[in-house]
């Protein structure tokens, strides 16, 4: 009898001794898996953020060369237009010095000096148009962004740059229209002072042959 309460007593004690270690084994195995994850979800965290860092570096790049292509395309915009409104310039001084070399001759300019005016008038609003649109393009233009507003202001800038361009290639085509008028006027003059010059040869031919 006692030795059947001892033997179950063993048994008893090699249960829970059992119970104790596979509790210990269970409790390590546990704390590795956790230990496995929170790794993994450190990992993910960091590659998140190097990505994250990568867009944004690439973000940053891409605006970087857009802002430099923007300020190319203003400044050559500007000297266009600037170098075309210097050539009416020019052409202005030209036509004064015509202008005058006919009056010289005792051919009537008046209709060609009218005309002037009004080339040299428009060839200022051209040049007014201009500046104008240097002022603007003076202007920083807002990068591409996530503000609403932000965005809104470099629209609004863009349109204005636009707007104001398309005044000057207006007001520059006006100014040449004006001056080809003026062209042409002296033009005619020319021929008149070619005919008041040979109707004389002619009429003193004739009188020769009578």
């Amino acid at each position: 009898m006692k030795k059947t309460y001892l033997l179950s007593f063993i048994l008893i004690l090699t249960l829970i001794f059992s119970g104790v270690a596979f509790a210990n084994v269970s409790s390590s195995t546990k704390n590795k898996i956790s230990e496995t994850r929170q790794k993994i979800e450190d990992i993910k965290q960091k590659a998140q953020e190097d990505i994250n860092k990568i867009k944004s570096e690439l973000k940053n790049a891409i605006e970087i060369k857009i802002g430099k292509k923007l300020d190319e395309q203003k400044i050559k915009i500007a000297d266009q237009f600037e170098k075309t409104i210097q050539n009416l310039k020019d052409l202005v001084v030209r036509i004064e010095s015509r202008i005058s070399k006919i009056a010289a001759d005792g051919i009537n300019a008046s209709s060609s000096k009218i005309l002037l005016v009004s080339a040299k008038t428009n060839v200022s609003v051209a040049d007014t148009e201009l500046t104008n649109l240097e002022n603007i393009l003076a202007q920083n233009i807002p990068a591409i962004s996530t503000s609403t507003a932000k965005n809104a202001e470099r629209k609004l800038v863009l349109k204005n740059i636009n707007l104001q361009s398309e005044k000057t290639k207006t007001a520059i085509k006006t100014a040449r229209a004006s001056i080809i008028k003026v062209v042409e006027s002296l033009k005619k003059g020319q021929i008149k002072k070619d005919i008041s010059t040979s109707t004389p040869e002619t009429n003193s031919t004739s009188t020769n042959n009578q």
